[in-house]
């Protein structure tokens, strides 16, 4: 049981349980407490708690388990899948694009970049081509 003197236990916005630590002043995930107890033992930084049926209000025990914080990451990432088949926007080339390269993709286009390209050599293509193009319309003007 959760030393409620030592825990002030509360819903989050995010409706994830959380405790404020009266002795450290820190706020701590509610099952990280209940796994820490559990094991007799403080959790390592790389262990994350994992709710086994993806419900995070249901905080039993035999729903929770530790497992690396990596691992659950993966676990919980949707946002890029393993494979994407997509088309250069130089020479309309079709190739499959890993995780890495979607995340490379995502932030470079942020950033206002062109593509997704199938090979540097069309990266390189196209920016000389872009060059070519902005110094023909600067010519004109």
């Amino acid at each position: 049981m959760v030393d409620t003197k030592r825990y002030n236990i509360y819903v989050n916005k995010d409706g994830r349980y959380r405790c404020y630590d009266k002795v450290t002043h820190k706020v701590i995930s509610y099952p990280r407490i209940l796994m820490a107890e559990k094991l007799g033992r403080p959790l390592e930084p790389y262990e994350d708690v994992h709710h086994i049926d993806g419900n995070m209000k249901n905080n039993s025990l035999d729903n929770l388990t530790v497992i690396p914080r990596g691992e659950h990451q993966r676990q919980h990432s949707t946002k890029y899948s393993d494979n994407v088949v997509a088309t250069c926007v130089y020479c309309g080339k079709k190739f499959t694009m890993t995780r890495a390269q979607q995340q490379r993709r995502a932030s470079d286009s942020k950033r206002g970049k062109r593509g997704p390209f199938c090979s540097r050599k069309c990266s390189g293509l196209y920016g000389t081509d872009e060059q070519r193009r902005r110094k023909s319309m600067t010519e004109c003007a």
